[in-house]
């Protein structure tokens, strides 16, 4: 079914819309993780382009999280555009259907149930996993996350690195490590280059040209041992890289339908399993309940005398209060199947309920002293908005040396 010329109309304003609220969106969420990982740069001397790698792969989460509120906005901002410029006047007037406004919004909401779909049921699990073996990866070259050179480094008590210099590619030079946790003896390793590399799936300094001497504190004899390479395990306090252990959301739903019975969390608690794959599926619908209940509340012609804001205001806050009882809802659904039957009922519920009022072309409306109330509220924000901005206005004139 295509799109008559009103409606690509709708459709592209509404999809320029989300796009750049989901981008500004995405955008400032992704700023503050990456300011909350900045220490992996300024404290662990990690290059710039890992920190951007593991701040990227967090994108997926963060924007699973943004896309229906950036479609609500959008939607929002639609509506309003579209009723400001008399255009939902004009339409009602032509004797056009009701449909002609809601049919390119819930084109839109299709295409983001979609997206939706797709980053929740197999982008994010992939993006979760990467991170993961990105971090265990980190720690155990501890050598390259700690150890800064020219100073001595306490990686544990009784265990203190010390490196000279650190030149392109991870060479090591002038490399001092101390070893005093046996109480019996303490070892000092001396090399004049090493490396870091992994061996049989363990983290490993490879040392070149040096010396080891090995004090016992029994007897106080040393002994003095000259090499030309040896392998200093770190998995010795760095512990060894073992099989990621993937949690339900860190997998794909085909993964999740088709579980391993010997599975740790499918054994120990197979409702997070439900959960998530419930949890994906509901979340499709969310994006269809958002358009709809806006469309219900205040998708019809208004006069300039008629503010949105009362139907905008119970638009939101009818889907906040579906959205607070399906967080509750999936919350429950770890521990009790029953409650899926919320999982889907809510949002279809709020459906229904919002296809009934646009089939009727009827909106729905608050009590009239409620929407005279926050009309009235609205008003008296914008006014003092329209006079703050004038005094800042006013305030730049002046310190241009512009004459009032």
């Amino acid at each position: 079914m295509g799109f008559n010329l009103i409606e690509r109309y709708i459709f592209r304003r509404a999809f320029v819309a989300t796009a750049l609220t989901l981008g500004c969106l995405v955008g400032v969420v992704w700023i503050i993780q990456a300011l909350r990982k900045l220490d992996i740069i300024t404290s662990k001397g990690q290059a710039i382009l890992l920190y951007l790698q593991l701040t990227m792969l967090t994108v997926p989460m963060l924007s699973l999280a943004v896309i229906p509120l950036a479609l609500l906005v959008a939607t929002i901002y639609a509506i309003n555009s579209l009723n400001a410029n008399s255009e939902l006047v004009v339409i009602n007037a032509s004797g056009a259907s009701g449909w002609i406004l809601a049919k390119p919004l819930l084109a839109l909401a299709l295409l983001c149930s979609l997206f939706v779909g797709f980053v929740g049921h197999f982008v994010i699990a992939w993006s979760l996993v990467s991170l993961k073996s990105k971090v265990t990866e980190m720690q155990t070259d501890l050598v390259s996350l700690v150890v800064q050179e020219g100073a001595f480094n306490d990686i544990e008590p009784g265990l203190t690195f010390h490196i000279a210099k650190r030149d392109a590619g991870g060479l090591l030079r002038g490399v001092l490590i101390s070893d005093e946790r046996d109480k019996e003896a303490s070892i000092v390793y001396s090399a004049a280059q090493g490396i870091v590399t992994r061996r049989d799936n363990e983290s490993v300094l490879l040392l070149r040209n040096g010396e080891i001497h090995r004090r016992n504190h029994r007897d106080r004899t040393v002994t003095v041992i000259n090499y030309q390479s040896y392998a200093f395990d770190l998995s010795t306090f760095a512990g060894k890289v073992e099989k990621l252990t993937l949690r339900p959301k860190e997998r794909t739903t085909p993964d999740l339908l088709d579980p391993d019975p010997d599975d740790h969390y499918f054994r120990t608690a197979p409702g997070l399993y439900r959960a998530a794959i419930h949890e994906r599926f509901s979340e499709m619908l969310w994006p269809f309940v958002y358009v709809m209940v806006v469309l219900a509340f205040a998708g019809q012609a208004r006069s300039n005398r008629q503010s949105y804001g009362s139907a905008i205001v119970a638009a939101v806050g009818a889907i906040i209060l579906l959205r607070g009882f399906a967080f509750s809802s999936l919350s429950s659904l770890k521990t009790d199947a029953s409650a899926v039957t919320m999982v889907y009922g809510l949002p279809l519920f709020g459906m229904a309920t919002a296809g009934w009022f646009l089939a009727r072309n009827r909106p729905v409306a608050l009590p009239s002293p409620v929407a005279v109330w926050i009309d009235a509220q609205q008003g008296r924000a914008l006014s003092k908005a329209a006079q703050l901005y004038d005094g800042y206005l006013v305030f730049r004139r002046r310190r241009a040396g512009v004459q009032m």
